[in-house]
């Protein structure tokens, strides 16, 4: 769980944005500075600098194990699911895991959308196909006539 911030502790005016997300205020903006310098140096500072000591040294081992597994791309994505852990309470992978379900809600919803529209529309391709069939079949019956009266 998040520490108040400054402003919420003094009772200063919080800044809430007309969707509702609430910009921080200068001193948690500094304090979330300071974590991603240490998250640079030592995977785990942000959650050791908030108090989490077990979590921390978990996010530091495994920072130095990807390192020397991985090398630097390794290191970064530790840190990168420290600092996410610490600033908003949820791993890295929560929040892909998030935007992966909400796309394929919107890719879920246009195909529905797409659907609806194609049965409203007053012509399907199996209709437009044997309309198009019929056709063809007048212009070759009509191509036989004049043919057979030469």
């Amino acid at each position: 769980m998040q520490q108040p911030s400054h402003a919420a502790e003094t009772g200063e005016d919080i800044h809430t944005t007309e969707d509702g997300y609430v910009r921080p205020d200068g001193i948690t903006m500094l304090a979330n500075g300071a974590k991603i310098i240490g998250e640079a140096v030592l995977p785990g500072a942000s959650l050791l600098a908030d108090g989490k000591f077990v979590n921390g040294v978990v996010h530091t081992a495994l920072g130095f194990g990807a390192r020397a597994a991985t090398g630097p791309i390794g290191f970064a994505v530790v840190a990168a699911d420290s600092y996410s852990k610490s600033v908003t309470d949820k791993h890295l992978w929560t929040h892909v895991s998030d935007i992966a379900t909400e796309l394929r809600g919107s890719y879920r919803a246009r195909r529905a959308a797409r659907q609806e529209m194609a049965a409203k529309a007053p012509h399907d391709g199996a209709e437009i196909s044997a309309e198009a069939e019929e056709s063809d079949a007048k212009t070759t019956r009509a191509s036989s006539k004049t043919t057979s009266k030469d």
